[in-house]
């Protein structure tokens, strides 16, 4: 190779290199923890767990204690004998009454808030695992008997009993088993039926079958979607999937209704609206939530329970943000620490009562000073009322500056004040993009209305300029001699000659004339494998500035949750390995393309991504979400005009046909899908290799 191509091509890829290397030097591999200005409370250091709430990057952080254990209810001591395997526990403000379904004992025992037993219902009883009242009224399902039984909530003595309903509506192979029940001020029953896929059963006042709601959707799989596409009818029925059942069921103050479905892979527990369809899903999905309690302010209180990872009670606010997470694994089993949660009710006073079904007990917890400011002003901040709230949130920051909602509401108090730089940042804090976009819309506007005249006369004069100098090299070209010699100059350097710029200016080619590109490639050398280096380095360099400069609404990865070293390693390999595997494969379906060419012809394929992917990266800094069209379909053209041209290449470089190169390409990816589980095997193996190896020397020499 030339000495002039050597003297270009060496400092081009030391450039990319040194760029690539400057970044990862400087990135910020640490999550943003702000420092809290006032000390946890002394309760974090009595209670046996830590308390959780969102955090940057939305993750669990660290916050003060949120609620400290008060008491309990056991009956172990008392004349009614210890709970057994208890499954359910309801409050009755109305009438001071705690009712607690003591399934193992075939009975259900109510008592007062303070726990001092009232009596306790048996009458045709054999396993109560539901409670509900309204309407003067106690209900009970029981699973044994597959019955729901209504009794007087004042005098305890049996009313009437719901049995299976006679709809046709509900099939003959429909189970009905009722296991939990919620009732609302109209005395409809929503019925959890254990194995119905329908959702719940809703059954009226006078005990008809009125229909199901909440029902749960299947989730697609990429082997559903498959059987769509080459199953028939009859063949997709019988490979059928059927959604999870509801496990529980909860009622706010309103009467909507919420399901908690245990173990969903998403939207464990579901808002209803009055016409049984999904309107809420809390941020956060514990998938081993077990049941779920709403207080007067739609706070929505969960329970979960895991052998593996323990107990935890989880605190949401009516629009699902996390507030406080708080429990964990505790094998001292210490007092306020949760085995087996399988209840959970609110009261008005902020106290929390939770059914712990292995310790068979009732726990009770109170809030502490912090979650309290909290709480009052979740209350403004569920009204609308951010301006009175923001001395409470600003307080709550004082104590947890990474409390994610405090930013939130600040922001939309910020909002109202027409402090939208403020507003944007904390938008930001918050990881509120919708937010966001809203703040920055108004300032963009703000700056639009301030700017957009200087701007329209600054083109105008910048026109105006170009033509005037045009007109004036026409008639005075000696005035532009010395310009032009400059220019000439430069030209006599041959810029335009140089061996990397010829070359490069092929990626046009390939962009306009793919196949022809690719034969002037393979037959004319019309590129080096240098050049299609330096291309792979600036694709590599384009993944990182895709972190850095890309528009935060439009940007899911940043400098704090991705790790640039593997960012590069990964992109590298992946690269690598599919032309590798391309290469492989073409060479068993009677391809002609080189190793070499197959590179070449995979980087400039991707000509289109790497010269539009830096602009539109930088335009995605001014748009909202409202001009998300514009963002999208740039990304439309680039990846798709990439993908066809990349398409066209394989076609071209080995000689196929068009349905040849297709299976050309699936061969390819299974190729490169089956490396990848190869690798991930081997990197198993030698893992316990070396462990294997490492505990027999950590033996000999300890």
């Amino acid at each position: 190779m030339k000495k002039k191509v050597k003297k270009l091509i060496v400092p081009l890829i030391a450039a990319l290199l040194a760029l690539v290397s400057v970044i990862l030097f400087f990135w910020d591999y640490s999550v943003p923890v702000m420092a809290s200005d006032t000390p946890f409370s002394d309760d974090s250091f009595s209670v046996p767990y830590e308390t959780l709430t969102l955090g940057p990057n939305g993750g669990l952080v660290p916050t003060q204690t949120a609620f400290t254990p008060s008491g309990r209810i056991s009956f172990s001591s008392s004349s009614v004998g210890a709970l057994l395997g208890p499954e359910d526990m309801i409050t009755d403000a109305d009438s001071d009454r705690i009712y607690i379904a003591d399934t193992g004992n075939k009975r259900v025992i109510v008592t007062d808030m303070q726990g001092e037993v009232v009596t306790v219902i048996e009458e045709g009883l054999t396993q109560p695992t539901g409670l509900a009242v309204s309407g003067g009224n106690l209900f009970v399902c029981d699973k044994g008997n597959k019955l729901v039984y209504i009794y007087d909530a004042e005098s305890y003595e049996l009313v009437r009993t719901i049995d299976r309903p006679k709809n046709p509506l509900v099939g003959a192979n429909t189970p009905y088993v009722p296991t939990k029940i919620t009732v609302d001020n109209r005395g409809n029953m929503y019925v959890v039926s254990e194995g119905c896929v329908s959702g719940l059963m809703q059954i009226n006042a006078e005990g008809e079958f009125v229909g199901y709601v909440g029902a749960n959707e299947t989730s697609a799989s990429f082997i559903s979607v498959l059987q769509k596409l080459f199953f028939s009818e009859e063949q997709q029925n019988a490979f059928l999937a059927t959604p999870k059942s509801p496990t529980n069921v909860a009622i706010d103050g309103r009467g909507l209704v919420y399901t908690v479905t245990n173990n969903a892979a998403g939207n464990t527990i579901k808002k209803l609206n009055t016409m049984g369809n999904g309107i809420m899903s809390p941020s956060m999905n514990f998938a081993d939530t077990t049941a779920a309690s709403i207080d007067k302010s739609e706070n929505i209180f969960s329970v979960q329970s895991n052998q593996q990872n323990g107990s935890y009670v989880s605190v949401f606010d009516s629009e699902g943000n996390l507030l406080f997470r708080f429990g964990g694994k505790d094998g001292y089993e210490r007092f306020g620490s949760l085995s087996n949660p399988v209840a959970v009710s609110a009261l008005d006073d902020g106290r929390v009562m939770v059914l712990d079904k292995n310790y068979s007990m009732v726990v009770i917890y109170r809030r502490t000073d912090f979650s309290t400011l909290v709480f009052n002003a979740v209350d403004y901040y569920k009204d609308g009322l951010y301006l009175e709230g923001e001395d409470l949130w600003n307080e709550v920051l004082r104590y947890n500056s990474n409390f994610i909602l405090a930013y939130k509401a600040l922001a939309r108090a910020n909002m109202q004040k027409n402090n939208y730089s403020t507003a944007l940042s904390q938008f930001k804090y918050a990881e509120d993009t919708n937010g966001y976009s809203e703040a920055f819309w108004q300032i963009r506007n703000e700056w639009l209305e301030n700017n957009l005249l200087w701007v329209i006369i600054v083109v105008l004069v910048i026109v105006a300029a170009v033509i005037v100098l045009k007109i004036m090299n026409k008639r005075k070209p000696e005035w532009f001699a010395p310009v032009k010699r400059v220019f000439g100059k430069v030209g006599d350097a041959h810029v335009k000659n140089v061996y990397f710029f010829k070359e490069f200016n092929h990626s046009k080619r390939f962009m306009r004339s793919t196949q022809d590109a690719v034969y002037e490639v393979k037959y004319h050398n019309k590129a080096s494998i240098w050049t299609a280096g330096i291309l792979f380095l600036w694709f590599v360099v384009l993944q990182i500035l895709g972190v850095v400069t890309k528009g935060y609404l439009f940007n899911s990865a940043t400098v704090y949750n991705t790790n640039g070293w593997n960012m590069v390693l990964v992109t590298v390999g992946v690269m690598l390995a599919l032309v590798l595997c391309n290469y492989f494969v073409s060479t068993v379906t009677d391809g002609d393309g080189k190793l070499k060419h197959c590179f070449i012809c995979f980087m400039y394929a991707l000509s289109p991504y790497l010269i539009m992917a830096l602009p539109v990266y930088i335009l995605s800094n001014v748009l909202t979400y409202n001009e998300s069209i514009i963002y999208t379909f740039c990304e439309l053209v680039m990846y798709g005009w990439s993908a066809v041209c990349l398409f066209r290449a394989i076609m071209e470089l080995h000689d196929y046909s068009f349905w040849k190169t297709l299976k050309n390409v699936i061969l390819t990816v299974v190729a490169f899908a089956m490396a990848l589980l190869f690798l991930i095997v081997l990197y198993m193996l030698l893992a316990q290799l070396f462990g294997y190896f490492g505990s027999i020397f950590g033996e000999v020499f300890r």
